[in-house]
């Protein structure tokens, strides 16, 4: 791999150039690489985090199919993350509290709080909506994510991403189709509030994921985890007794997508939240949107969802978007 040199010119004259390294210029380019190195490995992250997150949807949309409800699954998958991550603690030897230092812990229960409302949020509509409908809503979280990061991590907010911001909500209004634009009489209520309730959760997420940017190697991952999983396990049980009716599953299907549910909830997590450590924030949703096309594919074959054409050109507009804000902010950062 070619590297950053001094040539220095030394010998007689017609002698050829010899170029001697320093040692500064050595260790910048040792620098550079590794950097580069981390990146590439926080792609591969995200993208194995994307399937197992589309994983994770597919069993959220079989068990609600099975009529258990939306607080029971985020509780669910909130007990086997935070067991999954106390082991995960045990096994690196690290503190689940987090380094020592109340600033520090604020951050991280923020984080856990955005992260567990905004997947509280997700959760729900998908056991209303379509499962890609559902999914390339959330996933505008990009476009918030690029505002937020702006403010929070002084990362550049121009013209063009104001630009695919704006068509990014026009994708939007494709996918879910509001009555007062389309006249459609037989419209879904529940499918209105979870298009809300995605929208809402994408905001949730955009602010966990800078928060993660924010906080980036100073926390292990698996903190991260249990710190998700605690706060998630507070609200949910409370929540899962307050505004709804829980049930234990009735089969050894509904417990084995528990089961599952929770792993690969687990897996998404652990890899999305060391990815984002590694990868830049706005090339790394590239990787990020593999979400949307995993679950049109289980959404298709699992669940018998055909989307229709608006559909289709509202999710392939909030892709290209998101896409070309990341590839905007590699080629300018």
């Amino acid at each position: 791999m070619a590297t950053e040199e001094t040539p220095l010119l030394i010998g007689d004259i017609g002698a050829p150039d010899e170029v001697v390294p320093t040692a500064a210029t050595t260790t910048a380019a040792a620098a550079a690489a590794k950097r580069r190195r981390d990146e590439i490995k926080g792609y591969i992250f995200m993208a194995a985090s994307a399937l197992g997150f589309a994983l994770n949807l597919a069993c959220v949309k079989a068990l609600s199919i099975s009529k258990i409800p939306a607080l029971e699954i985020v509780f669910a998958r909130s007990v086997l993350q935070l067991g999954l991550g106390l082991l995960g603690c045990l096994y690196y030897r690290v503190n689940p509290a987090g380094p020592g230092g109340v600033g520090m812990r604020r951050w991280l229960l923020l984080r856990g709080a955005s992260g567990a409302f905004g997947n509280a949020c997700f959760f729900f509509a998908v056991t209303v909506m379509p499962l890609a409908d559902a999914t390339v809503v959330f996933f505008t979280n990009p476009v918030f994510s690029a505002i937020l990061a702006s403010w929070m991590l002084s990362e550049p907010y121009g013209r063009f991403d104001k630009v695919a911001s704006t068509l990014c909500m026009l994708g939007i209004v494709l996918v879910v189709k509001p009555t007062a634009i389309f006249h459609a009489t037989n419209m879904d209520q529940n499918v209105n509030a979870g298009a809300a309730a995605a929208l809402v959760g994408a905001m949730f997420a955009a602010l966990a994921y800078c928060l993660v940017r924010k906080i980036r190697g100073s926390v292990h991952s698996i903190v991260l985890v249990v710190y998700f999983g605690f706060v998630s396990f507070c609200c949910s049980l409370v929540a899962m007794f307050a505004l709804q009716s829980p049930r234990l599953p009735q089969s050894h299907y509904e417990w084995t997508l528990i089961v599952m549910l929770g792993c690969f909830a687990f897996l998404g997590q652990v890899l999305l939240n060391r990815g984002l450590q590694l990868a830049p924030t706005g090339p790394g949703t590239l990787m990020r949107n593999l979400d949307v096309v995993f679950s049109f594919i289980f959404g298709i074959s699992l669940f018998g969802e055909i989307p229709d054409w608006t559909a289709v050109i509202g999710s392939f507009v909030i892709v290209a978007c998101t896409v070309a804000m990341g590839l905007h902010k590699w080629r300018t950062r």
